[in-house]
Order: structure tokens, then C-alpha cells, then sequence
């Protein structure tokens, strides 16, 4: 997990920027989201979502509701393309 660094790349990005998090990932602590998002700076728009264990999608990639993530992940894109 160390070769993942978003923090060299993370003010070339300019795009509409989707985060998904979940509150019992074996793999991300999602607590350290918000360093991430703080990096960030440049990004044209920032949404971050936070799955849980009442949602069933608390795992790492949320595994075990999956068609809540990609709900979401569809909901979110319309919107960014609505605004557009």
C-alpha cells in the first residue's frame, strides 16, 4: 500500500473528484480521509461518501452491497453532468 501515494499527484488534479469510503475497511482506514481530501485542492468539485455497516457496504471496495455503490457512483455522475 506504501507505492499509493496520492499526495505527489494530488494538486495536478483538476476534475470532478469522487471519493467512496467505508466505516470498517480492513485496508483504509477511512478516518484518514480527510488528509486526503485536503490535498486536494484543485479539483473542480469534491463529493465524498461514506458507506456503512447499517448500509451492508462497509467493507473494503464495499463489498456486500454493491448495487448501492454503483447506484451511487450513477446518481453522483448524473448530477455532475446536470450541472454541466
Amino acid at each position: 500500500m506504501k507505492l499509493y501515494d496520492l499526495e505527489p499527484v494530488a494538486d495536478k488534479i483538476t476534475q470532478d473528484m469522487l471519493i467512496l469510503g467505508a466505516n470498517g475497511d480492513h485496508f483504509i482506514d477511512y478516518t484518514l480521509i480527510g488528509r486526503e481530501i485536503n490535498m486536494l485542492k484543485n479539483v473542480k468539485s469534491l463529493t465524498f461518501r461514506l458507506f456503512t455497516d447499517k448500509e451492508d457496504a462497509q467493507n473494503h471496495c464495499n463489498v456486500g452491497n454493491g448495487k448501492l455503490v454503483v447506484d451511487e457512483i450513477l446518481d453522483w455522475i448524473c448530477r455532475i453532468n446536470a450541472e454541466k
